[in-house]
């Protein structure tokens, strides 16, 4: 069925809808679908963000590598090497494996990078404290 508004000839599609209109919609979607999958694409980055940063003095958190492996511990925060020097070494507290149990004692950033003092609660370091990297710290629940 098609229907005719006036003198509007060629104008209107099978249903009655006038062709402009369609292809208002079909812009409006164009824009519309995209921009709601960009908010909530940064919008559960950000959440996820803003939980991550969430530490503060006493928390019990878990020492985690996100790259798979140990985290190093540090007596001082940006101490993080991998020259064998002797100084280097005299730095070094522990090498953390992953899952251990620590409390927060203090933070820190450094050249735009997060260090949190942490005292270990269980596992081979245990009751030792030193500096490790934000990125190596887990929010235990």
């Amino acid at each position: 069925m098609s229907t005719n508004f006036g003198n509007n000839q060629g104008t209107t599609l099978t249903g009655g809808f006038p062709k402009d209109l369609s292809k208002l919609s079909m812009l409006a979607a164009a824009i519309i679908v995209p921009a709601i999958l960009i908010y909530l694409f940064f919008n559960s980055d950000s959440a996820t963000e803003a939980n991550n940063q969430m530490l503060s003095i006493g928390q019990n958190v878990t020492l985690e590598n996100p790259n798979g492996g140990l985290s190093h511990m540090t007596a001082g925060p940006g101490m993080m090497s991998a020259s064998v020097s002797e100084e280097d070494r005299e730095q070094s507290i522990c090498t953390v494996q992953p899952g251990t149990h620590g409390t927060i004692e203090e933070q820190q950033v450094i050249d735009l990078l997060s260090y949190v003092k942490v005292k270990l609660t269980d596992g081979d370091c245990e009751g030792k404290s030193g500096w490790i990297t934000r990125t190596n710290i887990k929010s235990s629940l």
